[in-house]
């Protein structure tokens, strides 16, 4: 059952998205514009769940070196993402950082004093999620996705330029591949888990 939970935060940031590709409309031109924005964000998640993969799973840390290593990079990384939400005027960039780290974190994070294993499931579970991303834009971007709710109409009055790039000129390929991404790692953070602790169970 643990590990099923896993897959909670990921699955729910996928039904979200997915609601706002179907339907932007019920949600608000704010929401659709701030779910077109959050394979970005992502990226940089990402990038920082690298370096918690390597250093907050190091079994040779205490525990309080392990949390303070996790504030570390954390207080880090929102001061960065602070700075892009004062750009774009967009202050739920943090609160959706924040919200995707923890997404991140829950999944790889046992409460007991971590082994190599336990680092090589972090460092895993970081890999992998680099592949999805990658391929989940990859394959939205080059084949055909559906528009659904995402309109050109509703487009424009995101403020998405039609002739920007292509994630702006066809923002449902950006839903679409945030959608895909999530789903991708949701599911397999179940698989993961559950392969691992059998490894940690077995010695």
């Amino acid at each position: 059952m643990t590990s099923i939970l896993k897959a909670f935060p990921d699955l729910l940031s996928a039904a979200l998205l997915l609601a706002l590709w179907a339907e932007p409309q019920r949600f608000g031109i704010q929401w659709f514009r701030s779910g077109v924005l959050a394979l970005m964000l992502e990226f940089f998640v990402i990038h920082a769940g690298g370096f918690m993969a390597v250093t907050v799973q190091d079994p040779e840390a205490t525990p309080r070196a392990r949390m303070l290593r996790l504030a570390g990079w954390s207080t880090g990384y929102l001061l960065f993402i602070s700075l892009f939400a004062l750009g774009f005027d967009a202050w739920w960039m943090v609160a959706a950082f924040a919200w995707f780290c923890f997404s991140k974190v829950q999944a790889i994070w046992t409460g007991a004093p971590p082994t190599e294993r336990d680092r090589a499931h972090a460092v895993t579970s970081w890999a992998l999620s680099v592949a999805v991303f990658l391929g989940s834009v990859f394959a939205t971007v080059m084949y055909d996705v559906p528009q659904l709710g995402a309109t050109p109409d509703v487009r424009d009055a995101a403020g998405f330029n039609a002739k920007g790039g292509v994630w702006e000129a066809e923002p449902h390929r950006a839903l679409a591949g945030a959608v895909l991404y999530f789903t991708l790692m949701g599911l397999s953070r179940p698989i993961l888990a559950r392969a691992f602790a059998v490894r940690r169970a077995a010695g």
